[in-house]
């Protein structure tokens, strides 16, 4: 599991690179997200950084590092995007949702475990 953590965190935000890592659906739908999303970083999705990048402030809307028109105001570009995330999140669905029981001691138990594990990749310090 550290090793994994690590590969990941090398990527940085960096959505090619993990499409590179990832092994989970098939080759072809990785090389989707790299040939559609590969330019765009994980970090869009903070507000100020997708304004910057799409809206940015001080200049003309045509001149920021993405193009608004063809991208967050086009119809068919959005549902294209849609259509590929999709495509990543049916298949991985169930592994994350679910019913979940309110097993105190469970709760209680992962926590313990993702804060040995933070501890052991160096996110905290114990």
């Amino acid at each position: 599991m550290e090793e994994i953590y690590r590969l990941v965190k090398k990527t940085g935000h960096d959505l090619s690179k993990l499409a590179d890592l990832s092994s989970y659906l098939d080759d072809a739908t990785y090389k989707n997200v790299k040939d559609e999303l590969g330019e765009y970083s994980v970090f869009i999705r903070y507000s100020l950084d997708a304004y910057e990048h799409f809206l940015p402030s001080f200049i003309g809307f045509g001149e920021g590092k993405f193009n608004y028109s063809s991208t967050m105001t086009n119809h068919a570009w959005m549902m294209k995007m849609r259509n590929l995330l999709s495509s990543l999140i049916e298949p991985t669905a169930t592994e994350f949702t679910g019913f979940v029981k309110m097993d105190f001691d469970n709760i209680f138990d992962d926590e313990k475990r993702l804060r040995e594990f933070a501890i052991k990749v160096g996110i905290v310090k114990s």
